[in-house]
């Protein structure tokens, strides 16, 4: 079987378990989610991204989702996992909106992410993209702004070259 028949059923499974309405499709999801973490393959965040989603019956099993795509900078550069990140945002919306707004918060909180995620929303030529980060993070930044404020700003700055 090649890697994008592979990969593609992977997907399938994926999504099709991602509201771990029973056990099953709970151990399913969680199969599936450690496959595709094994192969290693940066490209395969898009695919870990389109398991989200906001009706979902587990978030405890979402947030091992989230830990998988952090887990990728310890092989790859921190830029590079972002980037694919970030390519992933529109095929979040708007079924993930929340889980996104959880990986932006986790972004905002470090500094070295944050920075680089700056960098790589700026640079990344597609205003769809653009406008959900954005959206989001003045959503972030308003909800609690004693938190967020500045993180938010310094991201939202940079990404309108103003930083």
């Amino acid at each position: 079987m090649s890697d994008s028949i592979n990969l593609d059923e992977l997907t399938k499974e994926l999504t099709d378990n991602r509201l771990l309405k029973t056990n099953e499709e709970a151990e399913k999801f969680e199969a599936v989610l450690t496959e595709i973490i094994n192969k290693k393959d940066i490209s395969h965040i898009e695919v870990l991204c389109r398991g989200f989603y906001d009706e979902t019956e587990k978030d405890e099993v979402m947030f091992g989702v989230i830990h998988a795509i952090e887990s990728y900078d310890q092989e790859y550069p921190l830029e590079a996992v972002l980037k694919r990140l970030a390519y992933a945002i529109p095929a979040m919306i708007p079924h993930a909106y929340v889980w996104l707004e959880i990986l932006h918060k986790r972004i905002l909180n470090h500094e070295e992410p944050k920075r680089v995620y700056a960098n790589v929303i700026k640079d990344i030529g597609n205003q769809n993209t653009i406008e959900i980060i954005e959206k989001q993070l003045n959503e972030i930044k308003h909800k609690n702004p004693r938190k967020f404020k500045m993180t938010a700003s310094y991201v939202l700055n940079v990404i309108k070259g103003k930083d």
